[in-house]
This record gives C-alpha cells, structure tokens and sequence, in this order.
C-alpha cells in the first residue's frame, strides 16, 4: 500500500519529538550579513539579545553647567560685596570699641585713683569697675541680642543733630550697653568732679618715664593720690 507524504517540511523547519509529541522549532537563518548589520528585530535571535543603551549627556551637561555657574556668581558676589561688607563692618566696629573703650577706661582711671582708700567708696568702685568690665567686652556688645546675622542692628538707631542720614557715631552711642554706661560715667564724672576736658587736651602734661628708683616711687605716689587727674 502506497501513502502519499505530505507536504515537505521548510528547509528550516526540523521536528523534535518530546513527550511523544512532535514540537517544530524554527532555525535560525544563518545570514552572512548579520555580522555587519545584525539581526532584524523580527528575528528570535534577536528577541533575546540585551538592548544596549546610550544614556544622553543631557543631564550630566547641565549638572556641569549649573554646578560653574553657580561657583562663578559665588566668586563675581565676593569680588564685589566682601570687601565692601568688610570695610563698612571694621568701621562700624571700630567706632564703637573705640566708644566702649573711652568709657571703660574712665571708669578705671576712677577705681585706679580710689584704689588705695579702703573705705566704702573703693569697694563701690571696684564693683562698678567689674560690672563694666563685662558689659563693654567684645561678647556682650557684639551680641547677637543687639545684632543680627547680617550685620544690622536691631535697636533704634536715631539721627543726631537732625540729619538725615545715620553715621557709624549715632549706632555706637545708641547702643544699649553703650548709652546706659554713658549715664552712668557721666554720674560718676559728676560725683567726682572730674575735668574730662583735660583728657582730650594734647597739652595737658604727662608723666615722664624715669629710670631711678626714687622717680618711680614718686610718680606711683602722685598716681594713687584720689582723682588726680
């Protein structure tokens, strides 16, 4: 008996039996040209092979781009409000140690002459000499109570002799620490009787440096003798 066979299978086509059932599984082609263009994207080898991706520069070149940027305007800002901050800062600065300063040492120079009394009036002095000591330090007048992180001060700051505009002299005497010793020196003045215009008088004489013992034992005496200024 003669059966007539079927359709012949495709050249690529092969039939594998597993579990008794026949499976056909398609062959690859063999494409010499797959070498140098690849398989198309209908091919199974390709369906299996890992994409490969080009991740854009985009990102990375704006990230540059901002990153020198930003460091440019940092350096172009220094260049131009540092040293304008820094020169405004010490001058203000400046004024007011130097006021601070001008009333710390007058309260000294009182304690000094009082010093060798051992009475009430020394141990009253050394007291206010203490309590001026730590509100006219550098701590307590730079305090960021009197002074925000910008530089600005956060009391009233009034304009002297009607002007306009406000000068580093009119922050220094509206301190608070500045303006309540500034009563309280000039009480103290006041009590004394203290000339303060012979402080400010280029003319006025000064104790010479001597180098024999006896000199120096005068000019000590005539220094601890009360408010001889």
């Amino acid at each position: 008996m003669h059966f007539q066979s079927s359709e012949r299978p495709d050249e690529d086509t092969h039939f594998t039996r597993a579990g008794g059932d026949f499976v056909a599984t398609r062959m690859a082609s063999n494409d010499p040209l797959d070498d140098v263009f690849g398989s198309g994207p209908a091919s199974p080898a390709a369906e299996h092979e890992p994409s490969v991706s080009h991740p854009s520069d985009m990102h990375r070149l704006r990230t540059e781009h901002t990153t020198a940027g930003y460091r440019e305007g940092v350096t172009a800002a220094k260049e131009t409000s540092i040293q304008a901050g820094f020169d405004e800062g010490f001058s203000l600065g400046a004024t007011i140690g130097l006021k601070a300063g001008q009333l710390l040492g007058t309260i000294e120079g009182i304690a000094e002459a009082v010093r060798a009394d051992s009475g009430k009036d020394a141990a009253k002095t050394e007291a206010l000499l203490s309590d001026a000591r730590e509100d006219l330090s550098k701590s307590s007048i730079f305090s960021p109570d009197y002074w925000s992180p910008d530089g600005n001060w956060k009391f009233d700051v009034p304009a002297e002799g009607g002007q306009e505009d406000v000068v580093f002299s009119d922050v220094a005497n509206a301190h608070p620490l500045v303006r309540k010793w500034t009563e309280i020196v000039h009480e103290q003045v006041q009590a004394w009787k203290i000339d303060v215009l012979v402080l400010d008088d280029d003319k006025s004489p000064r104790l010479e440096t001597v180098s024999d013992e006896h000199g120096v034992a005068s000019q000590a005496a005539s220094v601890r003798q009360p408010l001889e200024w």
